[in-house]
């Protein structure tokens, strides 16, 4: 970064502080040189804290502030999410969300906060490949075996999933219904967790993230099924995508960012801008996208219409399915 750009972006900083003076509740005027923090509703160790940590690298450079990532794990995600919405709105906390954020509005009937009103969306930053996985020893090679194998399986296959009302959950109960076949969940609480069950045998299927699985299948220690997108995706065109067995299966994960209600609208903006154009650098973007996640931005209003949009969904899904998250 330049003298002339950074001055400038000093400038603009100093400009948010003061956007959010708010009455009794004035932010200190130099609280955006304070260090900023990225909320993770997830634990340390994982892809998706992986990639967290590697966009506050980024943004810190960008922003000219410190950017430390905080993990929240638990409750499915429901920890961590609220802790985004109870911080203060001072320009110094933002959070990164998953499907869940979503899911969980739709499937439980006890929420601690709203996402729609309980938040500012910043950015929607793209989406997550979901792969069906199998031990491999498993008989079937492909999705069409797979459900023939199930229809005649008793008791019924059994698949791992990343928790209750995570996507990969939520890719089973779907597949299980459109193809008419009974699937038995079983919960897991990380991908650590479920790819031991896979080795061990202890069950033979998962649908896990690409990007945590893609190690584990260049060793040959999993094989691949099928996606769960509607197409398949670069640069992996050799997984087949499960909606050529089932056409117009498709549920796909999304990850984005979002800052508590009434953070000042130059900050999100900023932010927005910042988080975007990290994520679409070439060195960031080729490195995401072979460790298995897609770029696809949007700027708050587009992202806010995409979370209506995921809860109406979800709202179908768990009205076809019958499936809740209340505990």
């Amino acid at each position: 970064m330049n003298g002339g750009t950074l001055v400038m972006r000093r400038a603009m900083l100093a400009a948010i502080a003061c956007a959010g003076l708010r009455g009794g509740d004035a932010v200190a005027a130099d609280s955006t040189t304070h260090t900023l923090r990225m909320i993770l509703p997830q634990a340390p160790g994982g892809a998706a804290d992986s990639m967290a940590r590697l966009l506050a690298r980024e943004l810190a450079s960008a922003l000219d502030r410190p950017v430390v990532v905080d993990n929240r794990p638990g409750g499915g995600m429901i920890v961590g999410t609220r802790a985004i919405a109870m911080a203060a709105p001072d320009g110094n906390t933002f959070g990164m969300v998953f499907s869940p954020h979503a899911a969980n509005q739709a499937m439980r009937r006890q929420m601690p906060y709203d996402v729609l009103t309980d938040f500012e969306p910043v950015c929607l930053g793209g989406h997550s490949i979901v792969v069906l996985v199998a031990h491999p020893g498993f008989a079937a090679h492909g999705v069409a075996h797979l459900l023939e194998l199930a229809r005649r399986a008793d008791p019924p296959l059994q698949y791992a999933s990343l928790g209750m009302g995570s996507v990969s959950h939520l890719a089973g109960e779907l597949l299980a219904i459109e193809a008419e076949v009974e699937l038995q969940h079983v919960p897991y609480t990380g991908s650590t967790q479920i790819y031991r069950a896979l080795f061990n045998g202890d069950l033979p299927l998962a649908f896990v993230t690409l990007e945590s699985a893609l190690p584990h299948l260049r060793s040959l220690r999993i094989r691949a099924l099928g996606i769960t997108s509607a197409h398949r995706v670069e640069p992996y065109p050799q997984l087949p995508a499960i909606a050529e067995v089932l056409p117009g299966f498709e549920l796909v994960g999304f990850y984005g960012f979002v800052a508590p209600a009434r953070t000042p609208a130059p900050f999100v903006n900023l932010l927005s801008t910042e988080i975007a154009r990290t994520l679409q650098t070439p060195r960031i973007h080729d490195r995401l996208a072979n460790d298995g996640v897609v770029v696809s931005v949007a700027p708050p209003a587009a992202f806010a219409e995409f979370l209506r949009e995921q809860i109406d969904k979800y709202t179908a899904l768990s009205k076809r399915t019958g499936i809740t998250l209340d505990a």
